[in-house]
């Protein structure tokens, strides 16, 4: 079982601001951006590799939104939690970007498990 944090996800006030602080001051680079119905995505990738995602939408408060990871079989990760005891937010549901479900650690943070595309890790992961 495979599991490497790729970003953090923060809710941000402005997108626009936001994009422009982790590019310009910090030197971030945009990867790609996603419109949603209600908001929008721009994924921001550090100099070593890490990135945050950035979602502007009216719909979440404003804040850390999550730790996103990627994990080489979601169905594995799921069955070892729910045989430690920790039980997923629902069942997987498919994206854009692959498969996911949401997990809280003991602190109640929230862990998107992220099974992504091959397609996916090869354009944006290097793998």
């Amino acid at each position: 079982m495979r599991i490497s944090v790729q970003y953090s996800t923060m809710i941000v006030k402005s997108l626009d601001e936001s994009v422009r602080f982790y590019r310009d001051v910090l030197g971030f680079e945009e990867g790609y951006h996603v419109d949603l119905p209600v908001g929008a995505i721009t994924i921001m990738h550090s100099p070593s590799g890490a990135c945050v995602e950035l979602i502007e939408s009216p719909l979440y408060d404003v804040g850390l939104y999550s730790v996103g990871t990627d994990v080489d079989d979601l169905d594995e990760v799921i069955a070892v939690l729910r045989a430690a005891g920790h039980e997923p937010e629902g069942e997987p549901v498919t994206t854009t970007v692959g498969r996911q479900v949401f997990v809280r650690d003991p602190s109640g943070i929230r862990v998107c498990l992220i099974e992504h595309t091959e397609e996916y890790r090869r354009k944006y992961m290097g793998n």
